[in-house]
């Protein structure tokens, strides 16, 4: 069925109608995941677990696509508890412990745990929806939802025997681990000895297990990620960050740990998965992992910030001024670009997402350009959300600037995330040079 076209303003900007024609609801779903427009049809029911979307994208590729409904849903219901506990996660610097339940009670920090050891092992759409809702909520949160998935993820790399020591007592593990930093690995009979400081370790005060890249044997090229327990470094009290303040991502430093091999793979493309990571979830690329957690986060913080913004406007007299804020051309043409560059953005990334999941699905392999292009629509996805954020507070003038404003935590948080490795300004000099046929700067564009 074709979107009819009073709804199709709605798609790609978090809203839709309630039922759709023929009876079925979506609740938000549809809009997250389908461009306006896009031939749709669909199997889902009112009360099914599943979401079973097929249809045609922006390149005229037919498209196939679950999405688990019931992990959306129960990402809002947790929506209460998370705002309620903004202001102590800003204030203690990591995540406060009943929020974190909260994400450990709903399943979530089980995404991507394989079903073998008692994980949901949910696909990579779902995951990037359920993130940028409670992202929404607070940063902070989606921020500790997010990270701990992709080390879940990294485990299909590990022998059998490490991943099943991680999950030894159960599926509700949360790791916490940094790439691109190295420690020191000298090599060992059947494993190493791990030395040396990194940098954000999100989450590190409440994590199981800790995971870094180590180079081996002082070679910065021969590269290793290793898993060892929270309890074998000492965490350092860095982050006084100006925003992401409630993510504690704070340093850890080793001396001499040892890590047996079974815990430890080797950081490059080819690889075989263990035998609990059989599924398309673990075939997907790491580029792609990264755009279903990364900008999503921020996706969710600039559609609060589009919306509260909206509320002041109907409100706010702005000083020497006789009208209100909404009456303003500067600030009705600042929301329109604001909700532009947002929907285009995520509708870009939502696109590409789909179609690379489809081709792992199909059983496909990733050229380095499809690669290139999850790190574009990544990238691109970051950077309108800070636009749409900036605008925003643009817009709200003197009222950004108070700390009891959500605008100015929405601005610290949108400075800080935009220069995450994977979707800085500088990953679409990454794609540009993929796309005219030179190698990508960026290493991590081919794992």
């Amino acid at each position: 069925m074709m979107v009819p076209p009073e709804d199709a303003s709605l798609l790609g900007r978090g809203e839709m109608p309630t039922r759709l024609p023929g009876g079925s609801v979506h609740g938000l779903l549809l809009s997250k995941v389908w461009r306006a427009g896009s031939h749709i049809s669909t199997e889902a029911e009112q009360g099914q677990r599943e979401l079973n979307l097929t249809g045609v994208n922006a390149r005229g590729k037919e498209m196939h696509l679950e999405a688990d409904t019931s992990l959306i849903d129960a990402a809002r219901t947790i929506g209460q508890i998370i705002r309620a506990h903004n202001a102590e996660a800003e204030r203690e610097r990591r995540l406060s412990r009943a929020v974190l339940n909260a994400l450990y009670e709903t399943g979530l920090l089980r995404m991507f745990t394989p079903r073998s050891l008692g994980g949901l092992e949910a696909n990579p759409i779902t995951r990037a929806l359920v993130v940028e809702e409670i992202s929404g909520h607070d940063t902070a949160a989606g921020w500790t939802l997010e990270n701990p998935l992709d080390w879940a993820y990294f485990c299909a790399r590990l022998p059998d025997q490490g991943a099943e020591e991680i999950y030894s007592r159960g599926a509700d593990i949360l790791i916490a681990a940094q790439y691109g930093r190295p420690l020191n690995a000298i090599s060992l009979e059947g494993g190493y000895r791990i030395s040396g400081r990194a940098p954000f370790l999100s989450n590190c005060y409440d994590a199981d297990w800790i995971a870094s890249t180590a180079a081996v044997d002082g070679d910065q090229s021969s590269e290793v990620m290793v898993y060892f327990p929270r309890e074998d470094c000492e965490i350092i009290d860095t982050w006084d960050a100006v925003g992401m303040r409630g993510t504690g991502s704070n340093d850890i430093s080793v001396t001499n740990v040892y890590v047996p091999e079974f815990r430890t793979f080797p950081m490059v493309p080819e690889f075989e998965t263990g035998s609990h990571y059989k599924g398309p979830l673990y075939r997907f690329p790491v580029a792609g992992i990264a755009a279903t957690g990364i900008p999503t986060v921020m996706l969710g913080a600039a559609r609060k910030a589009i919306e509260k913004v909206t509320e002041l406007a109907l409100t706010k007299t702005p000083v020497a001024s006789s009208g209100l804020l909404k009456e303003r051309a500067s600030a009705q043409a600042r929301l329109a670009k604001a909700e532009a560059v947002l929907r285009s953005g995520r509708l870009l990334l939502y696109d590409t997402l789909s179609e690379a999941w489809q081709t792992t699905v199909d059983g496909g392999t990733h050229s380095m350009r499809q690669r290139a292009d999850l790190v574009l629509a990544m990238t691109h996805a970051m950077s309108s959300a800070v636009e749409a954020v900036e605008l925003a507070c643009s817009i709200a003038g003197t009222t950004a600037v108070r700390t009891s404003s959500p605008f100015e935590r929405h601005l610290r948080d949108a400075q800080t995330l935009k220069h995450h490795a994977f979707a800085a300004e500088s990953r679409y000099e990454t794609v540009g040079k993929v796309y005219l046929g030179i190698p990508p700067d960026f290493a991590a564009t081919a794992l």
